[in-house]
């Protein structure tokens, strides 16, 4: 095989984008799209709790579908090849994003909301991806491959948002609007399933049997939680994702109430988060990983993040809204990538599936919580919510915090005897 097989891994390259580029893309159009009193989704007269509490049911239903669709896709994908549950995800994917725009054109508030739930169940795409590529892989091209498929996250996480807020903006076409954005996900999704229809096969047999149990993801967290160290890090990395969900919500939407955000100012703003997220997915996590071990690189993107996000609610000015925005996302990228490498670490090379997983499974539940609490913003608004998110930064980091120290005392006591 060639350093790049474009035409056998390109399918599975452009399905992690997608995955990526929908996320992106989602939280500033939901926020645009319910925040807005001219768009039709919603009656314009409609009563402000009930218009929080369907924006987030908009931010839940998402990680809902995907705390069970990852792992029952991923079941799926052993026992009837990777190919074929990729095809179906990639296909889901499609009609997920058509279904969200015509909710949006049409207007139907739970054709909208169906979308964006069945766009988590298929969301196993990224990884069944990712788990292909690594199927066809060799000793001598696997690193090379690991890191296109950085890029192609990394593409996907900035170009995502930039799309959706040029496509929805009339100012520049008159046929857009919300749902186009949409749209045009669906279409490059559906692409991506005939490329792989055409040209991606499986390396590898499948078993032909499932265990197919939509319990799966809650087994899997009762284990974690009779497992000492990996039931820490999820503690952990629970409040460090309730905290950046916040964050990714609720400003959003101050930009739009305080200073009249458009949804390509919005598409914009969160591109530039997505801009400073490869910066330290790639430069900052590596620079670092140089002088310091993983669990003080975590603590020290955890921290920052959670000042920055501090910051963001007690002093809400629009210029530093911006600069303290790429401080978030850079280092909540680097506290990520180091909290996936600490759940790896805590268990043996036979359970690093089991592991990673459980960290998947929190970060979908976190986002769940995060999108109930929405329902907050009377009591508290924009810039409480706000504060509420970073003060569980600094709950994470002071946690991690601790699990430094035991691991420390730990491995001195190993190494006195």
């Amino acid at each position: 095989m060639s350093r790049l097989d474009l035409k056998r891994l390109g399918p599975c390259l452009l399905a992690i984008a997608i995955d990526a580029m929908g996320f992106g893309l989602v939280y500033p159009m939901m926020s645009a799209i319910f925040s807005d009193p001219h768009t039709s989704v919603l009656p314009p007269g409609m009563d402000l709790h009930l218009r929080n509490f369907y924006l987030g049911l908009g931010y839940a239903v998402y990680p809902f579908g995907m705390f069970f669709g990852s792992s029952l896709m991923g079941e799926l994908s052993d026992a009837f090849g990777r190919r074929n549950i990729m095809l179906l995800c990639v296909l889901g994917l499609s009609a997920s994003y058509f279904m969200m725009a015509f909710g949006v054109t049409w207007p139907s508030i739970w054709l909208l909301l169906a979308g964006r739930a069945l766009s988590g169940l298929m969301a196993g795409c990224q990884g069944i991806a990712q788990a292909a590529i690594t199927d066809v892989s060799t000793p001598e091209n696997k690193a090379y491959n690991m890191s296109i498929m950085s890029v192609a996250f990394s593409a996907g996480v900035v170009i995502g948002p930039i799309l959706g807020g040029i496509a929805s903006d009339r100012s520049i076409a008159a046929c857009f609007n919300y749902g186009t954005p949409f749209l045009l996900v669906g279409i490059v999704s559906l692409l991506c399933a005939i490329w792989t229809w055409k040209f991606y096969r499986d390396s590898s047999a499948a078993t032909g049997k499932a265990s197919i149990s939509l319990t799966l993801p809650l087994r899997v967290i009762y284990q974690a939680a009779r497992h000492k160290t990996v039931a820490f890090l999820s503690l952990v990395f629970f409040l460090m994702q309730i905290g950046y969900g916040l964050y990714l919500q609720m400003i959003m939407l101050l930009l739009q109430k305080d200073f009249h955000y458009s949804s390509l100012q919005l598409g914009l703003f969160s591109g530039m988060i997505g801009v400073f997220f490869v910066i330290g997915l790639l430069v900052v996590v590596r620079l670092m990983l140089r002088l310091w071990n993983v669990v003080d690189i975590a603590k020290t993107g955890l921290l920052i993040a959670g000042a920055g996000q501090i910051l963001s609610a007690l002093y809400p000015h629009e210029a530093l809204l911006w600069f303290l925005a790429a401080w978030v996302g850079c280092f909540d990228m680097v506290a990520y990538t180091m909290m996936y490498t600490a759940f790896s670490d805590a268990v043996t090379e036979d359970r690093q599936g089991w592991a990673l997983g459980i960290a998947g499974s929190v970060m979908a539940l976190a986002w769940v919580v995060t999108g109930l609490l929405t329902n907050l913003l009377p009591l508290l608004g924009e810039t409480g919510l706000l504060l509420l998110g970073g003060v569980s930064f600094v709950l994470s980091f002071l946690l991690m915090f601790v699990y430094g120290r035991r691991r420390a005392t730990t491995d001195t006591a190993v190494a006195a005897t």
